[in-house]
């Protein structure tokens, strides 16, 4: 079943310029910023993903640099040396496409730690216009309640200055995936929407399995793109 991308960019061209994504360790942020950035470019949106997620060495959206600017995605990352380094670091570029309104901007956080660094941009963030959603995977720690995932968001809501306002069901086990892990993870995040009244913004289902699953949810199909050390 192939993806229709007119539809996709009807729904983001009446959403925000700007898109923060924000959750635990082992959400899936990653792949997700890289999935959506290569849509909107696919789909005639000038795109710039913008990687600040500073917890997770090996995972992050700067690796996907190449095959994202091949498809005409402008990434916006430490370079360099500071490539790698788990530092506080403001990407270069960040300004530029932040205040440019013919960019859709996507942007890889991370967990608490990393959304500190947003308080210096927020009010940029803000002032352009942004959606900041929360990445849920109920296979990954400190997910597996509604407890611990709104913890988790009211805690990158104090550290970033940035409330979350929408949420995005992702829960995957990676290549071991299934319908009914797919299936638990929506239910978990329905119940959060429920109790926190946040829109679910996407479900995202691997792409061996789009098609097949069926959902009244807004459906987006991801193909894993990011080659874990216990996988090589």
């Amino acid at each position: 079943m192939q993806f229709d991308l007119d539809a996709f960019r009807q729904i983001e061209e009446g959403s925000p310029r700007i898109k923060v994504l924000v959750g635990e360790f082992g959400s899936g942020k990653t792949e997700l910023a890289v999935t959506l950035a290569s849509y909107m470019q696919k789909s005639g949106l000038t795109t710039a993903v913008v990687d600040m997620d500073l917890v997770k060495p090996y995972f992050r959206t700067r690796e996907h640099r190449q095959r994202l600017e091949a498809e005409g995605v402008t990434v916006v990352a430490p370079q360099g040396k500071l490539s790698h380094a788990d530092l506080p670091i403001m990407p270069p570029d960040l300004t530029r496409v932040l205040f440019s309104p013919e960019y859709r901007v996507v942007m890889d956080i991370g967990g608490a730690k990393s959304a500190i660094v947003l308080g210096q941009v927020r009010d940029r963030i803000r002032s352009n216009g942004c959606e900041v959603l929360m990445v849920v995977n109920i296979c990954r720690p400190f997910s597996a309640n509604t407890t611990d995932i709104i913890s988790a968001m009211r805690n990158i809501e104090a550290a970033s200055g940035l409330a979350v306002t929408g949420l995005v069901s992702n829960t995957n086990l990676g290549v071991e995936t299934m319908q009914n892990h797919i299936t638990a993870g929506l239910q978990m995040v329905k119940e959060v929407a429920a109790i926190t009244g946040l829109p679910l913004r996407w479900l995202v289902v691997p792409d061996w399995l789009y098609g097949d699953y069926k959902s009244d949810e807004p459906v987006l199909p991801l193909q894993p793109m990011t080659t874990y050390p216990w996988e090589a």
